[in-house]
């Protein structure tokens, strides 16, 4: 099935079911509910609906395209450094030598010489990320 075939409303049914059926059977007598990975229940929904995360392959790209003769833009990094909230700029270079989780967001407002723009958002924390095409 398709990523965008299958909606939300549809996965969080799915996963729902999964957890209740899993608390029903106690398929796992000897462990207490609380230790339920469910981490692990929604990676497998995920792939199971062919939406498997890619937010390694995506930061790559973006590594990749901020990186090329006619690109043009910048990388953003937003970390937290005693209790608030600090941005700067971070070379395409710099980022991969870095460790991305110590980031709450990185953010890439990129495009080329050839008038493409386009931002990519990514949630190191979260393992999230959310592309926006501005062509």
């Amino acid at each position: 099935m398709p990523h965008q075939n299958v909606n939300l409303h549809s996965l969080l049914l799915q996963l729902a079911n999964i957890v209740r059926e899993l608390c029903q059977r106690g398929i796992d007598k000897h462990r207490p509910l609380k230790h339920l990975n469910l981490e692990v229940v929604v990676a497998d929904l995920l792939r199971e609906h062919y939406l498997e995360p890619d937010f390694e392959q995506q930061l790559g790209a973006c590594i990749n395209a901020m990186s090329q003769d006619d690109a043009i833009g910048q990388i953003l990094v937003f970390e937290r450094m005693s209790g608030t909230l600090q941005m700067r700029h971070i070379a395409a270079l710099d980022l991969m030598d870095t460790d991305i989780e110590r980031f709450e967001m990185v953010v890439f407002d990129g495009g080329n010489t050839g008038g493409d723009s386009w931002k990519h958002v990514f949630f190191p924390g979260q393992r999230g990320h959310c592309f926006v095409s501005e062509a």
